[in-house]
């Protein structure tokens, strides 16, 4: 006879028609003697099976049932939709572009260290930033150059209203570009002067950097001769923390690879990390585009060992394509922090390929996001492992699988 063990219950909020759909996986069939009720604050569902009590605080609180009945004996999956309790606000998620960024510019602490996030080594010192300014979006570059090239008359009006204080990185009469003092802040990412770096605590290729310059020199026209990225590393643990642009007067650190002090006091431990950002990056895409759809693509290193690899093996480099579909609060048996907000997404893995067709098609509605390769691993491996959070009935849409990516929750999360 099989060992009993609890059942997997995932719980999800439907915001939309104001309810709570519950779905349970048991390890053994049902029987007369499975039963599940609602606890009497409506908060709680618990399921008795095979002699064995699991419960799971519900993302909503619904109506509550002594006792649910059990529609399908005999069955390994069970569920149930529950409405939500009466004589409450109206449960409405936020709607898929409107989502809190980690670490925009008004969280941060001015004078703030950057530290290494895996060993705490100092990236910048103490005092350094004096202050921070936003960014206008993921693709500010490209926008900026829109901007410059295109940019209308100047008819005398003049708005006085920008003292210089605010948090905004642009203007209508300036370009971006690195500032001693200022660290400017993008989705994913610091943009930092290199002059603002403690050069003693990382690496960086300069010899790549040197050579790059030279070939500039020879054909500035050259579209293949453009400045490819320059890791910079921690000198202390050798992890990646951003990359060296350009001519090397900025740098780039990568939000989930540092530590920044926040206006609101918060510790490493509850700081965001790279499932944040991610989702964050989706839902920004998607606002920016109206593209549900994204190809992760790995950043191109000049001094990666795997590049040339990958390069070599492009037509069957295999990317992760990604299908937001919806900004959802969940429970799950699997994760002990439950109930958490995220956005719930379908993902598969395609080929460089049909990449190229997916993203360059005149009716596309896929868009590519620029990630380094470990951290698209990484997005992999959480994507796989959560899953493994929904009862297995759910864990598939056709072609895709289906996941959970948490969302940041802002200030007061």
């Amino acid at each position: 006879m099989s060992e009993s063990r609890p059942v997997l219950i995932y719980a999800e909020l439907l915001s939309r028609i104001q309810g709570v759909s519950v779905g349970c996986e048991l390890y053994t069939p049902s029987s007369l003697n499975t039963k599940a009720a609602i606890s009497s604050d409506g908060w709680f569902f618990t399921i008795h099976h095979d002699g064995i009590e699991t419960s799971i605080r519900l993302p909503g609180q619904v109506v509550p049932v002594e006792q649910l009945p059990i529609q399908s004996v005999g069955k390994k999956h069970l569920s149930c939709r529950l409405p939500l309790a009466s004589g409450l606000e109206r449960h409405v998620l936020s709607a898929l572009g409107d989502q809190p960024v980690p670490w925009s510019a008004s969280d941060l602490l001015p004078e703030s260290p950057i530290l290494c996030r895996s060993c705490r080594n100092t990236i910048v010192k103490p005092g350094i930033i004096k202050v921070w300014k936003d960014l206008p979006s993921e693709n500010w570059a490209e926008m900026m150059e829109f901007w410059h090239c295109h940019k209308p008359h100047d008819h005398g009006h003049k708005h006085d209203d920008d003292d210089g204080s605010t948090s905004k990185a642009y203007g209508a009469n300036s370009r971006i570009s690195a500032q001693d003092g200022v660290g400017f802040v993008d989705i994913s990412s610091f943009l930092l002067s290199e002059t603002n770096i403690s050069t003693s605590t990382i690496t960086k290729d300069t010899t790549l950097l040197q050579s790059q310059n030279e070939l500039e020199v020879e054909d500035t026209n050259s579209r293949s001769l453009q400045p490819e990225n320059i890791p910079v590393s921690c000198v202390s643990c050798k992890n990646q923390l951003g990359i060296l642009n350009g001519q090397g007067s900025a740098v780039t650190l990568f939000k989930w690879q540092v530590y920044v002090d926040e206006r609101i006091p918060r510790g490493p431990d509850s700081s965001p990390n790279l499932v944040h950002w991610v989702s964050a990056m989706l839902l920004a895409t998607m606002a920016r585009s109206g593209c549900s759809k994204s190809i992760l693509l790995p950043m191109k290193l000049k001094d990666s060992p795997a590049q040339s690899v990958s390069q070599t093996n492009e037509a069957s480099q295999s990317l992760l394509n990604i299908w937001v579909f919806n900004n959802i609060s969940f429970s799950s048996t699997g994760e002990p922090r439950s109930p958490i907000k995220a956005v719930k997404v379908f993902y598969r893995m395609v080929s460089q390929g049909e990449a190229d067709k997916l993203l360059d098609s005149v009716v596309s509605d896929v868009q590519d996001i620029t990630l380094p390769a470990d951290a698209i691993e990484k997005v992999k491996g959480i994507l796989n492992s959560n899953n493994q959070l929904l009862p297995q009935s759910d864990r598939q849409f056709k072609e895709w699988k289906v996941s959970l990516l948490e969302k940041w929750e802002g200030k007061d999360g």
